[in-house]
């Protein structure tokens, strides 16, 4: 078994943290970090009323909400991410998000920012993700 296929098991307690605005996510596991070749997972839990700032992903990303509310605005319009929802956001396509309601908002998210394979196919190598738009 190689370092790349044997199996890893990490602990929330200690993960660093990305923020977006009032919004962080602490990371599982990503290509920068651990070595592994494809896939960001992320761990989200932040409380009501914070907001995240505009920014867009190399590749799709999906978010998974345990608990909580957050809106999440494509396009002008808000798209609510609620307990038990899984959302597909598209690549390069700006999402901020915010809080709502009166308890944290608790999710999931799998990402692939640094991907090699995905950076080298769309010629982006050198291009650092997640990309903030600017807009906040």
């Amino acid at each position: 078994m190689t370092e790349t296929t044997k199996p890893r098991i990490r602990k929330l307690a200690g993960l660093k943290k990305e923020h977006f605005g009032g919004i962080f996510r602490q990371v599982f596991f990503s290509p920068e970090t651990t070595g592994n070749r494809y896939l960001k997972m992320a761990y989200i839990d932040v409380p009501p009323g914070a907001t995240g700032t505009p920014h867009v992903h190399l590749g799709e990303e999906l978010v998974y909400t345990i608990k909580g509310k957050a809106a999440l605005t494509i396009d002008g319009k808000d798209h609510l991410l609620e307990e038990g929802t899984c959302f597909l956001i598209p690549p390069d396509v700006e999402h901020p998000a915010r809080v709502v309601g009166p308890e944290n908002w608790v999710a999931v998210a799998a990402y692939c920012n640094e991907c090699p394979v995905l950076k080298k196919a769309l010629n982006k190598e050198h291009v650092h993700y997640p990309l903030s738009t600017g807009k906040e």
